[in-house]
């Protein structure tokens, strides 16, 4: 199971003024820290040591099988976390977020995305979907921005379920959920495609 933590930013940092600080991001990876704490000692393991890997990637030092993610936007943070499944990520944004639409789509969706979001009168809600799809297979791959976006295509098995496939990343799966202004996408490898994600 890999289970997903939301809370809004404001409930991490009370005084927060819309732009993070170096301040703001050490506190938001203490409140990490406190959540993987607590899940370890539910499961009588040690508290988490934490390192990065050649990517910049963090990762549990003492807990081998754990693994985690965490995104913020403007608005809002969401923790993954769960035992035995290497390489999971998560991104979230707010829909309520201003960009060019246009512009960004162009550049960094797959023609065949641009297709697609052009068809669905380029929904918003698409967009975000496709956005953070894009972020969170990436960032569950290890390889980060290290890809050019545009070269990763979302294949939608459902409204929002689907998988991304590269050579150089191999294939993932991915779920969407809305909660709140937020779309949050969490993404792991295909062959876990049938576990369960726990939106608490």
């Amino acid at each position: 199971m890999i289970y997903l933590h939301h809370t809004p930013l404001i409930f991490i940092l009370p005084n927060y003024q819309g732009r993070l600080n170096s301040n703001d991001r050490e506190c938001i990876r203490a409140y990490r820290h406190r959540l993987l704490s607590q899940f370890c000692q539910t499961h009588h393991l040690p508290t988490p040591i934490y390192d990065k890997d050649k990517y910049g990637k963090p990762f549990c030092q003492n807990v081998a099988n754990l693994s985690f993610n965490h995104s913020h936007c403007a608005s809002d943070y969401a923790l993954i976390y769960g035992f035995d499944i290497k390489n999971i990520g998560v991104d979230i944004e707010n829909i309520h977020r201003k960009l060019n639409f246009y512009d960004l789509a162009k550049r960094y969706f797959h023609a065949d995305e641009y297709v697609l979001w052009q068809h669905e009168d380029c929904d918003e809600c698409l967009w975000f979907k496709l956005w953070t799809i894009k972020e969170a297979v990436l960032k569950a791959s290890g390889i980060g921005i290290r890809l050019p976006l545009n070269e990763i295509k979302a294949v939608f098995m459902d409204d929002d379920t689907g998988y991304v496939y590269h050579q150089d990343m191999g294939k993932f799966y991915f779920k969407n959920k809305m909660i709140n202004d937020c779309v949050i996408t969490v993404a792991y490898p295909f062959e876990y495609r049938k576990i369960i994600v726990s939106f608490s």
